[in-house]
């Protein structure tokens, strides 16, 4: 699984994605999900700074939505599914 911070204007977002789904698009309806082209914005290693501090998580795939909700962050079923693969983006302002 990859994990990358972002600081942005400011603001900590995290993006995690499972690594077998690096280099996929995920179109389901007029939902697209592409992480092939934005595969930069996933790929790191900066789960230990994973604390709680932030403003925003996009995460894809099975073992990233596993990993969020033994963390707490999220429940099991938050999630939606986006080509038979589960995906959620939480914001807290």
């Amino acid at each position: 699984m990859y994990c990358r911070r972002h600081e942005i204007n400011g603001r900590v977002v995290f993006a995690l994605c499972d690594k077998e789904l690096i280099g996929k698009v995920l179109r389901e309806n007029n939902t697209v999900i592409d992480l092939d082209k934005y595969r930069a914005f996933y790929i790191g290693n900066d789960m230990e700074l994973l604390d709680g501090s932030f403003e925003s998580i996009n995460a894809a795939g099975k073992k990233s939505i596993e990993y969020l909700a033994k963390k707490g962050l999220i429940k099991k079923g938050d999630e939606r599914i986006i080509s038979d693969t589960p995906y959620i983006q939480i914001y807290r302002f």
